[in-house]
């Protein structure tokens, strides 16, 4: 068996393939390390233990953001490539930031899903808005740590219109691009939502639980469409 240069350029698409989930892997664990590494070091610098009592009560919390990140994984792969998939759940911000410049780059570039041209043109959008972002932030936290509490009280008015800016100009790209497929899920996602608040159970239609629901519809109506050849 060949032994895998983790430094070296593949020649082929398994090659990089594995170059990618070794690297990915040892990166993940690494993040991983250093964010686990920041409670333990405050609790020793403090000389304080956590409140078990109040952690195990947001196990079952915890378990559905667990479920919510598998979902992400097997959802967003097929967009974000290999490479790609690491860098955005290493950096974070996926959905708002790392999703929206991939499935971008990719209409600029015109490349075939799937094909080795999306995985390299994902890739390099993905690293370019990982440093881009950071060097916003830094610049950003200037201004924010001399003028915190005038930025704050400028800016609160507006804050509650990112999230859903964002989310619904992803949504028509997507929606728009895979018409076909998008449809039924998100046509379906909206009867639920509405019904539910009608019936009186909509506080419990949460985002974890209708990401699933969406996911499950999904998955259902598209089989359904690929037997029927309408895609």
């Amino acid at each position: 068996m060949k032994k895998l240069n983790l430094f070296s350029t593949p020649d082929n698409r398994e090659a990089y393939n594995n170059q990618m989930h070794t690297l990915g892997r040892i990166f993940t664990w690494v993040a991983l390390t250093l964010i686990c590494a920041v409670p333990v070091a405050y609790c020793i610098a403090a000389k304080v233990s956590p409140d078990w009592n109040a952690i195990g009560k947001c196990a079952i919390f915890a378990v559905g953001y667990v479920a919510i990140g598998v979902i992400e994984a097997l959802s967003y792969a097929p967009l974000l490539g290999t490479g790609g998939q690491y860098l955005s759940f290493i950096t974070g911000n996926i959905s708002n930031l790392k999703l929206p410049c991939a499935i971008n780059s990719q209409n600029i570039a015109k490349v075939k899903q799937g094909s080795e041209e999306q995985e390299i043109v994902t890739t390099i959008s993905i690293a370019v808005s990982s440093i881009v972002t950071t060097i916003v932030i830094i610049i950003g936290l200037i201004p924010l740590a001399i003028w915190q509490g005038e930025i704050v009280t400028v800016l609160e008015p507006i804050s509650p219109y990112v999230i859903p800016a964002i989310f619904g100009g992803l949504t028509m790209v997507l929606v728009a691009k895979f018409y076909k497929i998008a449809v039924i899920p998100f046509v379906a996602c909206i009867v639920i939502c509405v019904a539910g608040y009608l019936l009186g159970f909509g506080k419990s239609l949460s985002q974890s639980v209708m990401i699933m629901v969406g996911m499950v519809i999904s998955c259902i109506s598209t089989a359904l469409l690929y037997k029927k050849n309408k895609i």
